[in-house]
């Protein structure tokens, strides 16, 4: 058993197939529009203005005889995606986040964001906790310097009791193994059997992982409601994780996100 921090790695995004675009510009007539290079732009920055760009054929004048003007800074017509709420747009493009250290009760949370999200938790059918069942501490109950005599007493006691709970649940679980004389047993079949059994006594708090994608509309939605001072304490800490890295990675999309008292709020709420 281990005290564990949550870890965020963005690990995928879509790839743009540049001669596929070129090929496609061409089709269409967008003879003059000059797709930006990899090194001057991000991928959502790039795809969403593809796309928001195709609904209204504006990649230059004379394509379409209603556009008499067009964006050529890619920050202000995606400024302006924004403003719109042209946010199918945003559907396009994809990053893969792979969290780790999160618990079930993170999970049973984030994973009710379906739409544009895809989900691919560590299962406990299949995975033993014999050898340790690492928790997080929550920072509700965590030291601050700022707490009262009695809050930093009555954190303290709570830290002791999860500290015993999640130990008298490794010795449970183990205790389990021993009186099915798990080691002992050959088929697969069988030892999956007994796990997913074995699994009924593991506790919320339990330290897990998995592989998360979202199309950006649907990664601005879940930042929306689980980076504010509403959410629950261990989502809002994670998603503030990943919303970081999205800043880093796709400033033009999310570069609308402030931080006010410590917890990051939009600009435009719906997209």
């Amino acid at each position: 058993m281990q005290h564990v921090e949550p870890q965020v790695f963005l690990i995928a995004k879509t790839a743009p197939d540049y001669q596929q675009i070129q090929g496609w510009l061409d089709f269409i007539g967008a003879d003059k529009f000059e797709i930006p290079s990899a090194e001057s732009t991000s991928v959502g920055s790039l795809l969403v203005t593809l796309a928001g760009k195709r609904c209204y054929l504006s990649y230059q004048t004379g394509l379409n005889l209603n556009v008499t003007k067009v964006r050529q800074d890619l920050t202000a017509f995606i400024d302006n995606i924004l403003e719109s709420a042209h946010g199918s747009t945003l559907e396009h493009v994809n990053y893969t986040f792979a969290l780790e250290n999160v618990s079930r009760v993170f999970t049973a949370e984030f994973n009710r964001h379906r739409a544009g999200i895809a989900v691919s938790e560590g299962s406990f059918r299949y995975i033993r906790f014999d050898e340790h069942i690492d928790y997080w501490i929550p920072s509700s109950i965590q030291e601050s310097a700022e707490d009262s005599p009695e809050i930093r007493q009555a954190k303290a006691d709570s830290r002791e009791i999860f500290e015993r709970a999640f130990a008298q649940m490794q010795e449970n679980y183990r205790d389990l193994l021993q009186t099915w004389d798990y080691e002992s047993l050959k088929q697969f079949k069988e030892k999956k059997k007994l796990t997913s059994l074995f699994r009924r006594i593991i506790g919320m708090g339990v330290a897990t992982g998995g592989v998360w994608t979202g199309n950006l509309r649907a990664l601005r939605h879940v930042f929306t409601m689980r980076c504010s001072a509403e959410a629950e304490e261990e989502i809002c800490y994670v998603a503030s994780m990943m919303l970081e890295r999205m800043i880093e990675a796709e400033p033009d999309v999310f570069r609308d996100f402030h931080k006010e008292n410590g917890y990051w709020r939009p600009k435009h709420w719906k997209v």
